[in-house]
C-alpha cells in the first residue's frame, strides 16, 4: 500500500492524498459545497493584470526562497515560473516523458482541486515525489487559478524510498536527481504557513481593490481623491502586515496649499499626525516626492542628504513611497520599525511598488 501524505499544520486535503495515490480519482472527490463549486467564468488575466501579477509572483518567490508558479484551472502556465529549480529545469529537461507526465498531471490535478472544499491551501506529491502547495486564486468569489508553491524539502523529514523508486521508474540519472533535490530550500511549518499567509494578504488586498470606482469628466479619468485616500488606507494595512512594522501613514498631497498632510496613521502621536504639514522637498516624505523615487531607509544608509533628514534614531529600518497617478502627485505612504532583524529588504519594497501602481491603475481602469 502507497504511503499517504500527512496533514501539514493541521490542514487535510483529499486531493494531496489523490495525488499522492493515483488509484485515488476525482471521482472519490466529496461533492464540492462552496466557492471552488463556481465554473471558471472569468480567466484570471481578465481580472489581473498579467504583467504586474508577474512581477508580484517574481518578488515574492525572490522573498521567500521558493519557487512560484501560476496555473489555470486547465493547469496550464498563466504567466511564466518563478524561480524554478533545477530539478524541473535540468532533470525533467532530460526526460520527455517526466515532462509529459508532470503536464498532463497538472492538469488533471486542478480539475480535481476545482471540486474540491475550498481551504486555504493544499498540499500534495507531485509525479516525481516532491512536495508543493497549491493556493486558490478566488476573484470575484469565482475560483480564477491556483498558484503552486514548491516544490520544497520539508525540514526534518526523511529521504523516503519512494524517491529512488520515481528515479528507477523514469530511468533519471540519480546521482543529478539528488543533486538537484539537495538543493531544494528545506522549510519547516512556519515558514510555509507564513509564505500563504502572506499571499492571502495580498490577495485580499488586490480583491478589494473591486469596490472602488472612478467618477468621468469630459473624457478624461478624474481620481476620486476620496476613493484614493480608501485605497491608500487598505495599501498601508497591508504593508505593515507585510512589513510587520509597529508604525506608518498615509499622508495625502492637497494641490490647494501644495503640502502633505497625514490623513491616517499608526504608531504615531496625535501631536505629529495634527502638526505634520510638508511641500515637496521638505523632509523624507517631501524628498520622495521630489525625486519621485521610494527610499529604503537602514542603518547602511549611506546618502548623506538622506541620513540628515533621519530626525528618528529609533528607527531601524523603513519605506517612504510616494504615490502618483500619471504625472499628479496624491500622496506618500510611510511604514518604519524599530526591530532588528526585520523584514525590510529591497525585495519587499519593490513587491509594494509594485501592489500599489498595480492598484491604481486597477482603479483608473475602472
Amino acid at each position: 500500500m502507497k504511503k499517504r501524505l500527512k496533514a501539514i499544520a493541521g490542514w487535510s486535503s483529499q486531493v494531496a492524498r489523490w495525488a499522492h495515490n493515483p488509484k485515488v480519482g476525482s471521482s472519490n472527490l466529496p461533492p464540492a459545497t462552496n466557492l471552488l463549486n463556481h465554473q471558471l467564468s472569468m480567466r484570471f488575466e481578465e481580472i489581473i493584470d498579467l504583467k504586474h501579477w508577474q512581477n508580484i509572483q517574481d518578488c515574492f518567490s525572490s522573498m521567500i526562497g521558493i519557487a512560484l508558479k501560476t496555473v489555470s484551472g486547465k493547469g496550464e502556465n498563466i504567466v511564466q515560473p518563478s524561480n524554478p529549480p533545477e530539478i524541473c529545469t535540468v532533470v525533467l529537461a532530460k526526460s520527455p516523458e517526466v515532462r509529459q507526465k508532470c503536464c498532463f498531471w497538472y492538469q488533471k490535478l486542478s480539475a480535481s482541486l476545482a471540486k474540491e472544499e475550498y481551504e486555504k491551501f493544499y498540499e500534495f506529491i507531485c509525479p516525481l515525489g516532491l512536495m508543493s502547495f497549491a493556493i486558490p486564486l478566488v476573484f470575484k468569489d469565482a475560483q480564477t487559478a491556483f498558484l503552486i508553491i514548491g516544490p520544497v524539502i520539508i525540514e526534518q523529514s526523511k529521504q523516503d524510498v519512494h524517491l529512488t523508486k520515481k528515479i528507477q521508474e523514469f530511468e533519471l540519472d540519480e546521482v543529478k536527481f539528488f543533486e538537484c533535490f539537495n538543493k531544494l530550500v528545506a522549510v519547516n511549518t512556519d515558514r510555509i504557513n507564513n509564505s500563504i499567509e502572506f499571499l492571502h494578504l495580498i490577495i485580499a488586498f488586490m480583491t478589494r481593490l473591486e469596490s472602488f470606482q472612478l467618477e468621468k469628466a469630459q473624457g478624461d479619468v478624474v481620481l476620486d481623491k476620496k476613493k484614493v485616500e480608501q485605497f491608500l488606507r487598505n495599501f498601508l494595512e497591508l504593508a505593515m502586515k507585510l512589513c510587520d512594522a509597529e508604525r506608518g501613514s498615509v499622508m495625502m498631497f492637497e494641490k490647494n496649499t501644495q503640502e502633505l498632510s497625514i490623513k491616517d496613521a499608526k504608531g504615531l502621536s496625535e501631536e505629529i499626525i495634527e502638526k505634520t504639514k510638508l511641500k515637496p522637498g521638505e523632509g523624507l516624505a517631501g524628498l520622495t516626492i521630489e525625486q519621485r523615487k521610494a527610499l529604503f531607509l537602514n542603518e547602511q544608509l549611506s546618502d548623506r542628504e538622506v541620513r540628515l533628514r533621519m530626525n528618528r534614531p529609533k528607527i531601524k529600518s523603513a519605506f517612504v513611497i510616494p504615490v502618483f497617478y500619471k504625472d499628479e502627485i496624491l500622496g506618500v505612504v510611510s511604514v518604519g520599525t524599530t526591530k532588528k532583524p526585520n523584514r525590510f529588504s529591497d525585495k519587499l519594497m519593490e513587491l509594494l511598488n509594485e501592489l500599489v501602481e498595480m492598484g491604481l491603475e486597477k482603479i483608473s481602469l475602472q
